[in-house]
């Protein structure tokens, strides 16, 4: 009887223990898949991080007489629409040999032919609505012909990307927007509004371009440089800033030709950030009343916003319209930071819904990561991760 019970206690203790390593061993693999997955995250973030900072351009972008010309336009597209006006035109000449950058404006009322059966009215043949009827194509062709010389690369930015691009960089976003479609207060009116554009591209480049390249913020910089439409890889940008950093522009401004096709005769207009709201009550106080509704709306910026978000609410799951506003980064008109933020979170997961490859799902979360990252938004952030570990398995 005493061997039996002894017995019966060994079969008992060595089935315990045999149970109680299974266990062990199942909760040491949950625990190393687990570690396995968390680090499998980590080096998917790091190595989108390490491609951003070390990318290497396969090709120069500089000629071979040290040129580059980049058409730049500013493309006023409303909510949902694919083409849009050229609202904004400008010809960026970079002369790397001789450190010199020509920046040529062309006013967007400048003549153009259109389009077979496009133009309606005599005041219809202007360049910005070769881009809005004929097209981006049609509109770069007419652009270039007036210019003389064509492009080697394109830039193309919204609305919605401007206001993105001035947050970056800390500067006044309303104010600025203002300041750069004025031309109700100018007698020349649409040829000095191009100049301006001219006069803060030059401010761009003489205040964010250091002068030593290791001092660049490459993540910032692709951050913009995704923001924006270009058919320059973002390793050619770097080219193009490690050019500009080498001219010294801060302290050699006069680097920096400002031109005009055609010729009108403008004043060179400083931009000042500070001084902004006190420029923009001059020029349009005492016109004002003497504005169309088209020109100048009295409606207040909380109008506006409420407007915008009764768009997003009546449109938030209609595909098409979220495959636009992620290419376009819509949110970005959302004056709320944190309202903003949430938007173009939902935008994000709907955004990725819609692609049935894995590799550009995780893609467009690495970058959402990375921006959220380099903003210190840790709670966004986080949710990125979250993001990121569902597609990650």
């Amino acid at each position: 009887m005493k061997k039996l019970i002894i017995i019966s206690i060994i079969l008992i203790v060595v089935i315990v223990g045999a149970w109680g390593i299974i266990q062990g061993l199942a909760w040491h693999k949950v625990a190393e898949a687990e570690r396995q997955h968390k680090q499998a995250i980590e080096d998917a973030i790091n190595s989108h991080h390490a491609e951003v900072t070390n990318d290497v351009a396969s090709s120069d972008p500089f000629g071979d007489d040290a040129k580059v010309s980049i058409l730049f336009l500013g493309l006023d597209k409303r909510a949902g629409q694919v083409e849009g006006h050229c609202d904004a035109i400008q010809f960026i000449t970079i002369d790397k040999k001789n450190n010199k950058i020509t920046i040529t404006a062309v006013p967007r009322g400048t003549y153009s032919p259109l389009p077979p059966g496009t133009g309606k009215l005599a005041t219809d043949y202007y360049v910005s609505n070769a881009c809005g009827l004929g097209g981006l194509e049609y509109g770069i062709d007419q652009i270039e012909k007036i210019l003389g010389q064509k492009a080697d690369y394109l830039v193309t930015v919204g609305f919605s990307e401007v206001l993105g691009i001035l947050r970056n960089l800390n500067l006044p976003t309303t104010e600025t927007l203002q300041w750069l479609r004025l031309r109700q207060g100018y007698a020349i009116g649409e040829p000095q509004r191009a100049r301006d554009h001219s006069t803060f591209l030059k401010y761009l480049l003489t205040t964010y371009v250091p002068t030593e390249s290791s001092q660049m913020d490459k993540v910032l910089q692709y951050l913009i440089y995704k923001t924006v439409q270009t058919d320059l890889t973002f390793a050619e940008t770097q080219i193009l800033v490690e050019a500009l950093s080498k001219m010294d522009l801060a302290k050699h401004p006069e680097q920096i030709q400002l031109a005009m096709r055609p010729a009108f005769e403008v004043q060179d207009i400083a931009y000042i950030p500070e001084e902004l709201n006190a420029y923009l009550d001059r020029m349009l106080g005492g016109v004002k009343w003497a504005l169309s509704k088209e020109d100048y709306s009295d409606i207040t910026v909380e109008e506006k916003q409420a407007k915008l978000i009764e768009v997003i609410a009546a449109k938030k799951d209609d595909p098409e319209f979220i495959a636009w506003a992620f290419d376009n980064n819509f949110w970005l008109q959302v004056e709320d930071k944190d309202q903003r933020l949430a938007i173009q979170f939902d935008f994000l997961k709907k955004y990725i819904a819609l692609y049935a490859v894995k590799d550009k799902r995780e893609s467009i979360i690495l970058d959402y990561i990375l921006e959220m990252e380099n903003r210190g938004e840790s709670e966004w952030l986080n949710k990125g991760r979250e993001l990121l570990a569902k597609e990650i398995n």
